[in-house]
């Protein structure tokens, strides 16, 4: 149980019991949007004012990676599936590789499928990094619209991300039960019933309290790797958690919750979703003052109303380029 989760456990437990329960439209979206929106609200002034602004948007493209997987879409539902869950007991002791292909080659040396481990971490760092040159674009012209919109698209897909890492059951090969000796999942249906926990209560009940401090993540690529990391082991340490909650958990329908501690850890949950999300969009706020973006992107020369009837002037490389 994490340290501030006994201290909000008793507000969450009574505003959600106090709550009228009202039929969602999807029951696995409000985690994603709640924490989405808490963690834009907790920005400090130093990120940008459109960015600050932009927090109902950014949560509505948090839904969007599980909008993704859809069975008309076979080839992206296909790739999108493992972006959403890593279970790190497949690679047997070995560190996590730094990024994706080498990652993919250490698989192919332990003969595990990537769809049996997943690769969340990967998917983490990579719109992390998107949002980051997003960010710097945005630093070397403020007014580029261009820019802005991009990092508010960029933002939503990684919070949803960032969050699928906060839930215990998305890093752990206990995923839907305890797993069978051969490593397969017994399909028990707790794995739904977590996720659907945040459907239960409303934002307020997880909201009440300002979050934590923002993690100081340095704004750099091993930084960044290494909250991932951290994040993913501090997830990880609440699998027990849920297993002990297992038969105390409601089903996904009719919404509620009554049992305290199951509130508790919903609460925490969440708020741990909305904490990690926060830190990854500072840290992608600071690394972008770190990076030059590059010196061929021209992106005023095509804004609306270039001259369509002249090749338009290039850009001067650095020297030495």
């Amino acid at each position: 149980m994490s340290t501030h989760l006994a201290s909000i456990a008793m507000a969450g437990g009574a505003a959600a019991l106090a709550w009228v329960a009202t039929p969602a439209v999807a029951w696995h979206d409000e985690a994603h949007v709640y924490s989405s929106i808490a963690a834009v609200e907790t920005l400090p002034d130093e990120v940008p004012a459109f960015f600050r602004d932009a927090a109902h948007d950014i949560a509505q493209g948090s839904i969007d990676p599980d909008a993704f997987k859809h069975p008309q879409t076979p080839q992206l539902n296909r790739a999108e599936g493992p972006e959403h869950y890593f279970d790190l007991e497949y690679l047997e002791g070995h560190a996590l590789p730094p990024d994706r292909y080498a990652y993919l080659a250490l698989l192919r040396e332990l003969e595990v499928d990537p769809h049996s481990v997943g690769t969340l971490p990967y998917a983490i760092a990579e719109w992390a990094q998107r949002l980051t040159l997003a960010f710097a674009e945005v630093r070397a012209d403020p007014d580029d619209a261009h820019a802005r919109m991009k990092a508010i698209v960029y933002a939503g897909v990684l919070a949803h991300y960032a969050g699928d890492l906060t839930m215990p059951l998305h890093v752990s090969i206990h995923w839907d039960g305890r797993a069978n000796p051969d490593g397969s999942s017994p399909r028990t249906g707790i794995h739904q019933k977590i996720d659907a926990l945040p459907t239960h209560l409303p934002f307020d009940a997880f909201f009440a309290e300002p979050l934590p401090p923002l993690a100081e993540v340095a704004p750099d690529s091993d930084g960044l790797f290494g909250f991932i990391v951290e994040s993913i082991d501090e997830s990880r340490s609440h699998v027990d958690m849920a297993y002990e909650l297992e038969d105390r958990l409601p089903d996904p329908r009719p919404l509620g919750i009554e049992d305290e501690e199951v509130i508790a850890f919903t609460v925490d949950r969440t708020r741990q979703a909305a904490w990690v999300i926060a830190s990854l969009f500072l840290q992608c706020w600071e690394a972008s003052a770190e990076i030059e973006p590059h010196w061929w992107l021209d992106r005023p020369a095509f804004r609306e109303g270039f001259d369509r009837s002249i090749v338009p002037a290039q850009p001067t490389p650095p020297a030495g380029q």
